[in-house]
Parts: structure tokens; C-alpha cells; sequence
């Protein structure tokens, strides 16, 4: 059973339809996942280094079939999973996105994706949910074809 890993908590959305790539089956991506472009400028889901925004449908796994996404922009703040118990030290620390099969969740102590601004669990909760901004260095824009 899939569940939404990530939601919009700050901002008005703004969908956009992007290609997906089905060429790596690992990257089939849920509805409520991060995304990003990959090197031909198709959907995947994100991994460390770039986060475009929020999946709004499940991959079809039919290449170049085109799928909302929630384009996350500057100060907006989403809610994701974490991969280990929240914890103070959570906080304004740097959490990269990891997938590993069939999860997508930040590990605190990162260098390149999200900062926790605050928590939507609460502290000590195994797998629990934090409230994260996109460093605007991972940040991709909207330059494949919409």
C-alpha cells in the first residue's frame, strides 16, 4: 500500500506536466513522492541533489506519459518522512532525500536537499514527519517541457 510521503504545508500550488521516464523501474515513483528531472529532462524520483516537487500521480510506467507535479518554489515548506527518529538535533539540520525500495525519506545530516524549519510529529518519533524547506541550491525549476 502506498502512502503520500510528502504534502505541501506553505504556498499555492502550482502543477505542472512533465514527462516521466520509465527506464529504471527503481524509480517508479507514488503519488506524494519528491521528483526530479533526470539527465534527458524526464521525471524520476528524486534522490540527493535536485528536487523539482511533489508527484500528483503515480508513474504509469509508460515512458514520456505526462504527470502532474506540485513545482515546490523558493520558501515553501512540504512535510516528508524521516528515515530515523526525530530528534532536536533535527532541527535547521541539512536531510537529503534517500530512496530505498518502496520508500522515499530524509536522513538527517545531509548536504545538499532540505533544511527542517520544524516537526509535524512529534520529537522522538521513529520514521516520524518534519517540516523541510528545498535548499535552493537542489532546487530545480520547470525546463523541460511543461
Amino acid at each position: 500500500m502506498a502512502i503520500v510521503s510528502c504534502k505541501r504545508v506553505t504556498g499555492s500550488p502550482n502543477i505542472k506536466y512533465y514527462d516521466e521516464d520509465n527506464a529504471l523501474s527503481a524509480n517508479d515513483f507514488q503519488k506524494g513522492d519528491l521528483v526530479k528531472f533526470n539527465t534527458d529532462g524526464e521525471l524520476v524520483i528524486a534522490t540527493a541533489g535536485a528536487i523539482l516537487g511533489i508527484a500528483q500521480a503515480a508513474a504509469s510506467g509508460v515512458d514520456n506519459t505526462k504527470v502532474p507535479v506540485d513545482v515546490l518554489m523558493g520558501d515553501e515548506f512540504s512535510i516528508p518522512w524521516t528515515a530515523e527518529a526525530t530528534t532536536e538535533t533535527l532541527l535547521n539540520d541539512i536531510a537529503d532525500v534517500t530512496f530505498t525500495t518502496g520508500a522515499q525519506v530524509l536522513t538527517g545530516g545531509g548536504t545538499t536537499d532540505t533544511v527542517v524549519v520544524d516537526f509535524d510529529d512529534p520529537v522522538g518519533t521513529s520514521g516520524g514527519r518534519v517540516i523541510v524547506k528545498v535548499i535552493p541550491a537542489a532546487q530545480q525549476f520547470g525546463s523541460a517541457a511543461e
